[in-house]
């Protein structure tokens, strides 16, 4: 019988390589691990929307943990089961703090409720508002339906906002962040890192700065999928490689770091695994079904 009940797995610079697909080795052990009776969960910043051609490559039909821990949808058919939302003040607030420096906004919306996935709001002033090019190129190749309003009162669904983000160059980022620290911390979940793949689209290092409910992270709704499910949270093996990750290989049974992953990641997990474009994933399942540890 096996130590472990749950296997929660991330996306990107973890299952993905480089190219952003999967290795045979890394997709034949994921079938070896689904085999053994253990239950798989993919957890990643990503929304379902953007996840679904990932998921249908390995025929995964399981559920899946959206928006570093915002929502938990069934996938394939995308209904959500939970999710924490922004409440419309909050969203409010966030909004005019990143328009004070001269950002585009993007509000992620629950797609189960709203059929479509991200409003965007241009700052005032801007004659020309427009997306940046990593995220112009994002939606683009993730086929992300997304509507411009001109005003955050515009919004015809407050209720639904999971995440409000901005994206562009670390230096413009850094004092929206400053503002968002020193004015609503506390009321919100901050996250700020390099966008991912954004070099593929301008050459350049690009920052997304993420704004969620307080509380939200992987590991909290992965606490929700196990009392739904009967699982012991001490029986759960976690694996990822970036900041969004930390919560779940701190708190998770068995938390495993990539070799990819900065010195902060790595020290939140009980073990690193290799690379992600060595079939890091692969190693990482053949020593959970060999039982080691």
């Amino acid at each position: 019988m096996s130590s472990w009940d749950l296997f929660v797995l991330d996306l990107d610079g973890t299952l993905l390589g480089l190219d952003g697909g999967i290795s045979s080795a890394n997709s034949s052990a994921l079938t070896r691990l689904r085999k053994s009776g253990i239950d798989v969960l993919i957890a990643t910043g990503r929304t379902h929307n953007e996840a679904s051609h990932i998921l249908s490559s390995i025929d995964y039909r399981g559920s899946l943990i959206g928006a570093c821990g915002a929502i938990l949808v069934e996938a394939g058919v995308g209904r959500t089961i939970n999710r924490r939302t922004l409440s419309p003040p909050l969203v409010a607030q966030a909004v005019d703090l990143l328009h004070d420096e001269g950002h585009t906004t993007l509000i992620l919306k629950d797609h189960g409720a709203t059929g479509y996935d991200y409003l965007v709001i241009g700052a005032p002033g801007n004659q020309n508002p427009a997306l940046h090019p990593v995220s112009e190129w994002w939606m683009e190749s993730m086929a992300i339906s997304y509507r411009w309003i001109d005003r955050i009162e515009d919004d015809p669904d407050p209720d639904h906002t999971l995440r409000v983000s901005a994206v562009g160059e670390a230096e413009r980022l850094d004092p929206a962040s400053a503002r968002v620290r020193s004015t609503i911390r506390d009321q919100v979940h901050m996250l700020q890192w390099g966008a991912v793949t954004s070099s593929h689209a301008t050459g350049s290092d690009v920052h997304i700065l993420e704004l969620f409910a307080a509380g939200v992270d992987k590991w909290s709704m992965i606490e929700q999928y196990c009392r739904i499910h009967g699982h012991a949270p001490d029986r759960v093996v976690a694996i990822g490689d970036g900041l969004n990750d930390v919560g779940m290989l701190s708190s998770a049974g068995l938390g495993i770091a990539m070799q990819n992953a900065d010195d902060h990641v790595r020290s939140a997990a009980d073990m690193t695994t290799s690379h992600h474009d060595c079939d890091g994933v692969a190693h990482a399942i053949d020593m959970v079904l060999g039982g080691r540890p």
